[in-house]
């Protein structure tokens, strides 16, 4: 048998875990990363499924854990590598046909419920309720004919949690007496210490906010936040505020969880979102994507007085319930300033207590290796120090170093009757998608961008006369973001004009009918000069005309 992570291990998103055994494969998770601001034009980012498209025949299924687009936004791309039936419970499948629906791509679903197994080709589906930041999140014990593979999924341990929101750690204890192969556990917050925090903790600020509030409540949290959503919306009923929902994702995740009976709201406490601009401020509260703040998100054109349906301003209050993903800081910062210039006090996890995470601290991750006691233990979701960390944990908490096996996205783990062992590496790429591209962005035209953004693009444009090969009129550099060629750098784009029209001057006879070489030498002695002179390389891109 063998586990070969696609995306999800050394990074916060992208999770896709291929399980194999002899030539039966199943995935488990397809989820998407959002880049953060070195992403420069790209919107999102999902795994390189080739290593599925190359065995397209021999995949069994594609099995999901819980509804965030960390792990079903990129199922539309694993199904289109290789077609299969997707599991998962009610609510993940109702957020994967939307995510479906918009690439055209269709599938054969079968809902998973917690107790209830199912068999996927050789798999044997074992779903396991967790606790997690939206509803229907399963943990599975997975059989394969090698032992069975026991994953957390995304989960914590929520002693306060309700009947259908409670990890179910019997299940666990029972999974570990009947004998564990290898378990994978999420290893989100093993470096946070104590208990988790609970979902009704968030309760006694949101009755601050809207207590003290006079105007506009909005908040923005993930629009997959089911339980968050639904005790924010009771709150709002006891305050005698009507509810909306803005933005596409948000619309469209709680009319799905509505439909489920997972989020209940009353029929005249809920307004269509073309009423908010007019309804009175005191008596609303809006729920609006956009808490990483995303630049096209609702939340951002907010901030900045561009949303068509709702404007904000002094008196208002909006609350940001969920944390900054490492690498969206600024962003978020950016967010908070722009709302606050607007008049509007925001509430954010660093004034109040806002957030509660969705994953268990280090508390719960040992509770779960003590009650799973697995042969074998592979840490999974986060960044590689997390995953690092996590190992030590298990390995200090009784399981041996030795069988602590710490990967990364390609690493192939096998597991045999010799033990279990890093055994070769396959290719995990990543494609890079932006609005403007069906099939994804190079990496090349990201470097293009990075370079251009850090060092600026440099046009000299030549005109030749064709009957003698020489200069038809004096070259001229256009710039952008490398140099002001008009005030102080004047001096330095001078000499490069003279170097321009020194290297047309001085080409051999051979050369003179051939623009492309003159391309080609003009590039690179102005590369040259520009690098000796500023210690820049900006792009360089001759532009030569035959007059």
């Amino acid at each position: 048998m063998k586990l070969i992570p696609l995306g999800g291990l050394g990074e916060f998103g992208l999770n896709a875990m291929v399980l194999e055994w002899r030539d039966h494969l199943l995935l488990i998770d397809a989820g998407v990363m959002f880049p953060g601001s070195e992403g420069l034009g790209i919107d999102s980012i999902v795994p390189d499924f080739e290593y599925l498209r190359q065995r397209r025949q021999h995949v069994r299924g594609v099995v999901l854990t819980h509804g965030h687009e960390d792990h079903i936004g990129a199922l539309s791309f694993a199904l289109q590598a290789a077609p299969a039936p997707v599991y998962g419970s009610r609510l993940a499948l109702g957020f994967a046909r939307e995510r479906l629906r918009e690439r055209g791509v269709s599938a054969e679903m079968h809902e998973l419920r917690p107790g209830q197994a199912v068999e996927a080709g050789p798999f044997r589906l074992n779903p396991i309720r967790v606790a997690h930041s939206v509803h229907d999140s399963l943990a599975l014990a997975i059989e394969t004919p090698a032992g069975v593979v026991l994953t957390t999924g995304d989960f914590k341990i929520d002693r306060q949690a309700r009947g259908d929101e409670a990890t179910d750690l019997d299940a666990f204890s029972a999974w570990g007496e009947r004998g564990v192969l290898v378990l994978l556990s999420d290893s989100t917050n093993v470096e946070v210490g104590g208990p988790s925090g609970c979902e009704d903790d968030v309760l006694p600020a949101f009755r601050d906010v809207l207590a003290s509030t006079r105007g506009r409540v909005v908040v923005s949290c993930f629009a997959t936040s089911t339980p968050r959503i639904q005790r924010v919306c009771a709150l709002a009923a006891e305050a005698a505020r009507s509810v909306a929902f803005l933005g596409r994702r948000m619309v469209e995740n709680t009319a799905v969880a509505r439909e489920q009976g997972h989020l209940q709201v009353r029929a005249d406490g809920l307004l269509s979102p073309n009423v908010v601009a007019d309804y009175p401020a005191p008596g609303l509260l809006a729920f609006v994507s956009g808490s990483q703040g995303e630049p096209m998100s609702a939340l951002s054109l907010m901030s900045v007085d561009e949303h068509p349906l709702l404007g904000l301003g002094p008196g208002d209050v909006v609350v940001l319930s969920a944390r900054a993903i490492p690498g969206n800081e600024r962003a978020v910062s950016r967010l908070i300033g722009n709302l606050m210039r607007r008049g509007c006090d925001v509430v954010h996890p660093g004034t109040a207590r806002v957030h509660v995470s969705g994953h268990g601290s280090r508390d719960d991750l040992l509770e779960i290796l003590a009650r799973v006691r697995p042969q074998y233990f592979v840490p999974i979701h986060g960044e590689y120090r997390m995953l690092a960390q996590h190992g030590r944990l298990a390995a200090q908490a009784g399981l041996g170093a030795e069988r602590v096996l710490v990967a990364e996205d390609g690493d192939v783990l096998a597991f045999d009757a010799h033990g279990a062992r890093k055994e070769a590496r396959v290719e995990a790429g990543r494609l890079l998608l932006d609005r403007a591209r069906e099939g994804g962005v190079e990496e090349v035209v990201l470097r293009d961008r990075r370079h251009l953004s850090a060092e600026g693009i440099v046009v000299p444009v030549i005109v030749l006369d064709k009957t003698t090969g020489g200069l038809g009129s004096p070259p001229e550099i256009v710039t952008r973001g490398f140099v002001d060629a008009q005030g102080r750098d004047a001096g330095l784009m001078g000499e490069a004009v003279r170097l321009v029209a020194q290297s047309v001057d001085e080409r051999p006879q051979e050369e003179r009918h051939d623009p492309s070489l003159l391309r080609e030498r003009v590039r690179t002695e102005l590369r040259k000069f520009l690098k000796r002179r500023t210690q820049l390389r900006p792009l360089v891109i001759p532009v030569v005309m035959e007059v």
